[in-house]
């Protein structure tokens, strides 16, 4: 009975915030025009030339069962590196819809496979946004670092299992031909669940512009979390433009906010991870704990090379 109720109460909330946001639009169409615009342009310009050979790829190679000769963990962990959030969150959620490995390995690896791509972070935030590729690299490498940090601590507490999870789902051997336009017809599909999350948290931040709720906030970088907390890049972007603070503290800020990587790679994250059976509220936990290892190593490294 509580667990009907408890589903109901979701679905009331659910539908509340939906019905709110449809409101919103209704009253504020060209806010919502231009926010769709500024979100399809930026995954169009962006995420897509950069997520779909990499998602193309990994599909194909779990597709033919290459990953299965990999030692656990690195498949994941290259490939989220290597192409940026939320990659490592599909490959997880792939590799545990298909029993190859057990819940707590899923939640093992999402503890440090879920990272920013090098080109985001030294490129688009360090040279881009802060205006110097040096302060880019200590992010990035606060990110990893902080990564490897997460990993080992979250290791520590769940354990680490060799092998696969039971008795591996064997599956009818596919052609070459088949499981290349399987891989393309996936990465759509995930890359169409990113737009949509792209383009609502683009919504809800511009709103809340709108309505003022950021000025609420009197301290710039403390402005600044407040957007990253919602999105990143806002947050990163909020961070550039904060007057009278420190490289240090820049790069302090904008390592915590990449490493959380706000509400919308949340979304994204839980999309590519349904039916693996990690929860909300564990992913917000390894993100925060995450992030919280990325500000001190930015910290440390910051106080030794800025």
């Amino acid at each position: 009975m509580d667990i009907f109720y408890g589903k109901r109460k979701r679905m009331i909330m659910a539908g509340l915030m939906s019905g709110g946001c449809c409101i919103l639009m209704v009253i504020f169409p060209q806010v919502a025009m231009d926010s769709a615009r500024k979100g399809i342009s930026l995954w169009a310009s962006s995420v897509l030339p950069a997520l779909l050979p990499f998602f193309i790829c990994a599909n194909f190679l779990q597709n033919i069962g290459v990953i299965r000769y990999l030692k656990s963990g690195t498949f994941p962990f290259l490939m989220s590196v290597l192409s940026g959030y939320p990659m490592g969150a599909k490959i997880v959620g792939d590799l545990r819809r298909s029993s190859e490995i057990s819940v707590g390995e899923a939640k093992r690896l999402m503890s440090f496979c879920s990272t920013s791509g090098p080109a985001f972070l030294i490129g688009a935030v360090g040279t881009g946004m802060l205006g110097s590729g040096f302060l880019g690299g200590i992010i990035a490498a606060a990110h990893y670092l902080g990564a490897a940090v997460n990993g080992m601590v979250y290791t520590a507490v769940l354990g680490k299992e060799c092998g696969f999870a039971g008795s591996m789902r064997i599956e009818e051997e596919k052609g070459m031909q088949e499981s290349l336009t399987e891989a393309m017809l996936s990465a759509f599909k995930s890359l169409g669940i990113i737009l949509a999350y792209i383009v609502l948290f683009t919504f809800a931040t511009d709103m809340m512009h709108l309505c003022g709720v950021f000025s609420l906030v009197g301290c710039t970088w403390l402005r600044a979390i407040v957007k990253g907390f919602f999105e990143m890049t806002v947050g990163c972007g909020a961070v550039a433009e904060c007057v009278g603070i420190s490289d240090a503290l820049r790069c302090i800020l904008c390592a915590g906010i990449l490493s959380w990587g706000g509400l919308s790679v949340l979304g994204q994250s839980m999309s590519m991870l349904a039916g693996s059976g990690i929860s909300l509220r564990y992913l917000f936990l390894s993100k925060m704990t995450h992030s919280l290892f990325s500000a001190i190593i930015a910290f440390l490294l910051a106080a030794l090379m800025v």
